[in-house]
């Protein structure tokens, strides 16, 4: 459990989601699904792979409404012009990917569940591809956070100080009142830190994390914590956390795609790393 943790009392809680409330994905699996990619459409490995990680700000930050408008772009680079049938072909490893490794982590049902009933609204904040909200959408954890605001809705990227307060203002918590956890990828901590919110490195000491992707990590040596439901024994219940105690939260409406004045956040409905 992490030891000289300032702060508190807290009123909400921000998570981060690759690392976090989902497993990380390893170098080697990921950049395999974007390798058979490059076989699929016919090009070379190398070439397709720094056009991908060339492409990684736009697609996290909505320049490609889905991740067939990016390898068409990709292709266009390299000079290669396969038809819509191939493309989808090319997807279909890190669909894979994501079917077998897309769930939730040991101990993340059990946290945001019991945080709710504590009284704390829940925020999740995430750098991701295109495709990665509608499964979040479709997971069981997502039911559990009242606010998403992911990079590739709203255009906003870590550590810039926006996408933390994008969250904090949808559920109208001052960040200073704000527990943050993640893995660290994008100086996530670091920028969670300079708003005021109090923030946690989650860092399974089981797993071996130089295989994992976790880009431009953090420099953290703040508070660390090995399991998310060790967050539970800093948060106690809020004064008056019956049922209906906690604040009510109104989903706020799409901006249109090309107005980043006003972000994109919504509230899951009940039933992206180089991105």
């Amino acid at each position: 459990m992490a030891d000289g943790v300032t702060g508190g009392p807290f009123e909400a809680v921000v998570f981060d989601l690759f690392g976090t409330l989902v497993p990380e994905y390893t170098k080697a699996d990921f950049y395999a699904a974007v390798a058979s990619a490059a076989e699929v459409l016919g090009a070379d490995a190398e070439a397709f792979r720094a056009e991908w990680d060339r492409t990684a700000v736009a697609r996290q930050t909505g320049g490609f409404r889905d991740l067939r408008s990016n390898l068409r772009e990709i292709c266009d680079t390299l000079g290669l012009n396969p038809d819509d049938a191939r493309i989808d072909r090319a997807l279909e490893a890190r669909e894979t990917m994501y079917r077998a490794g897309f769930h939730p982590r040991a101990g993340a049902m059990k946290t945001l569940a019991e945080l709710r009933a504590r009284g704390y609204p829940i925020a999740l904040v995430s750098m991701c591809a295109p495709d990665i909200p509608d499964r979040w959408r479709a997971l069981t954890l997502s039911p559990f956070v009242d606010v998403t605001v992911f990079s590739s809705e709203t255009g906003l990227r870590k550590p810039d100080p926006a996408i933390y307060l994008a969250a904090t203002d949808a559920l109208r918590v001052a960040p200073g009142s704000c527990v943050y956890c993640g893995d660290g990828a994008y100086g996530e901590l670091t920028g969670a830190a300079a708003v005021g919110m109090t923030p946690f490195l989650i860092r399974d000491p089981s797993l071996d994390h130089a295989i994992l992707l976790t880009p431009q990590r953090d420099a953290w040596d703040g508070p660390v914590i090995g399991d998310l439901r060790e967050l539970l024994a800093l948060l106690p219940a809020r004064v008056g956390s019956g049922v209906g105690s906690r604040p009510k939260i109104e989903p706020l409406g799409h901006s249109s795609q090309g107005d980043r004045s006003r972000p994109n956040l919504q509230r899951p409905l009940p039933p992206s790393r180089l991105a």
